[in-house]
């Protein structure tokens, strides 16, 4: 009797730890690493952020239209000694970076999915002046529904 009540709390323990996926259809997202180096004087990055959609729409079906990661750009401003929106003249706006990311395959709408999002990111600050900065960053899915807003931790890079 006792080896029977041992499985079975060891099954009900084992189950209780799996996390069940979102049926939200707002989707999540979260930081995990950016990395970055510089080859031939220009800046290369990579951001990988955790996503789950309830209803897996958050990727867009069709390349060319309107991105859905949009990432904005802070750095630290000595003068301020806090984090500032970078204004570029060029376009009369503050810098950002704006992503379409596309159904990979056959693709997941209807259906609840979870995963990591790889971002190659050339030219990932607007100077390289700025030497410590962070992203903030949030995702539309397909129905129009916003994400949550991620701000990454804070940055330094040395070249």
């Amino acid at each position: 009797m006792r080896f029977i009540l041992i499985i079975f709390l060891v099954l009900i323990f084992g189950f209780s730890c799996v996390k069940k996926q979102s049926k939200d259809p707002v989707p999540t997202l979260e930081f995990i690493d950016f990395t970055s180096s510089k080859s031939n004087g220009i800046d290369n990055g990579q951001m990988i952020l955790g996503y789950e959609d309830g209803d897996g729409d958050i990727f867009r079906e069709i390349p060319g239209k309107v991105p859905n990661l949009i990432m904005k750009f802070y750095y630290y401003n000595n003068g301020t000694k806090k984090f500032t929106g970078f204004f570029d003249t060029n376009i009369s706006d503050t810098f950002n970076i704006a992503k379409i990311i596309t159904q990979p395959g056959d693709g997941f709408k209807g259906k609840s999915i979870r995963g990591e999002i790889y971002i190659p990111m050339t030219e990932f600050r607007p100077a390289d002046s700025i030497k410590i900065f962070k992203y903030v960053v949030f995702a539309t899915d397909e129905a129009g529904n916003n994400s949550n807003i991620v701000t990454t931790p804070q940055f330094t890079v040395n070249y």
